[in-house]
Order: structure tokens, then sequence, then C-alpha cells
């Protein structure tokens, strides 16, 4: 291969003339750099981030993680007042309120259903009282009856809202919140409920309890 003499010019110039005057390539060179440039193209198009979504689920290092979400396959619940067959009823879960009445034949024509949350999802062991016009509060003892502050978790809307400072729009959004997000884990989650503020956790602080369950 010929060999020239370094070129004239400025420093960027000079410096190129220079390896290629110092260095003159050779086909093993050629080839040598050729594999080089193909070996990190390789790398990284292996290490560039990918979606997971992209990537083959066969490769031994990709886990796919199994469902760990549970659902009982049913509830048991016990209904009374003003329905036609009162007693305990064991319903799939995820049954409302209004499938419970259903299966119980039906509410009666006495009963107030306007103190009822037909929508709230069944849990099991609880308790739904159907009030009426005759008989508007559950004749269960309640904390009134000084049987002791009322279990959150068990609670039925007229039992939330004998407590003081409760109305039915506020015990809605207790049965509400605990439909939605699971049972209550200590006293404190009410401040989680719209409605209930610092200090309206502080009267009724000592009129509920969370039952430990298990």
């Amino acid at each position: 291969m010929p060999v020239f003499p370094p070129a004239e010019g400025g420093p960027l110039r000079r410096r190129v003339s220079d390896f290629f005057f110092e260095h003159p390539l050779d086909a093993r060179r050629l080839v040598a750099a050729g594999s080089a440039l193909v070996l990190v193209a390789v790398l990284g198009a292996v290490a560039w981030p990918r979606p997971a979504d992209d990537l083959p689920t066969h490769l031994p290092f990709v886990t796919i993680p199994p469902s760990t979400t549970t659902m009982s396959a049913e509830v048991v619940v016990h209904v009374a007042g003003a329905v036609l067959r009162p007693g305990l009823y064991h319903r799939p879960a995820g049954d409302r309120v209004a499938d419970l009445l259903e299966a119980a034949g039906g509410p009666l024509d006495e009963a107030d259903l306007d103190r009822l949350n037909l929508a709230e999802p069944l849990m099991d062991g609880i308790r739904i009282w159907v009030p009426s016009v005759d008989e508007p509060q559950d004749p269960l003892p309640t904390p009134e009856a000084g049987t002791g502050p009322v279990d959150l978790n068990r609670a039925s809307a007229a039992q939330l809202e004998s407590l003081t400072g409760v109305g039915p729009s506020l015990a809605a959004a207790i049965l509400d919140y605990r439909g939605r997000f699971g049972p209550f884990g200590s006293v404190d989650d009410l401040l989680a409920v719209s409605g209930i503020g610092p200090a309206k956790l502080a009267g009724l602080r000592e009129q509920v309890r969370v039952a430990p369950t298990g």
C-alpha cells in the first residue's frame, strides 16, 4: 500500500492524516474493526431496555407471578326484621343487600327501605336488619342498652345511625367504605371515610370498636 506523508492543514486534519500515516490500514485491521462494530451492535440490541410485555414468556429469566387475589365462594348472613322469610342465608360472594332481600322473599309492605343501603356488599357474618314503620330500631341489644361499642365491621345501617353524631348519610358512607375497601383495621381508619374528621372521630371513638378477626 502506498504511504503518503502527513497532510498539511488544521490540527484535526493533521491528526487524522498522522493516524493513517503511522497506522496504515490492511485487510486484517479492517476485518477486526468490522467484527468489533458487529459485536457492539449485538450487545446493544440485547441490553437495550424492552417493555415487559415484549419479553417472551418461555425464557428462563422471565417469571410471570400468579394471581394472589382470592375470594370466598360464599358468605353467611343473617337477615331479620320486615322481610317475608327472615333467617340465616348462604349467599354467593359479591351479592348485595338487595339480593339478600330477594332471596328472603322480599320486604314486607311496612318495610322502611330508605333506612337501608340496598347496594351494600354482603360481608360474611353480618346481620342485616330491615326496619319497618312500626319497628324502626333493631331490637338486638345495642350500645344504648349498655352492651358496649358497635363493631364497625358488623354494624348495620340502623346500628350506625344509633351512634351520636351519625345520620343516614354518614352511616351510608361508612358502609360504602367498608364494602369497597374491606373490614376496618382499627377505629382510626374512620378518618378515611368522607365526612369524618379528627373531631368527629374523637366523638365516635368510645362508641365504636373493631373486633379481632380470625
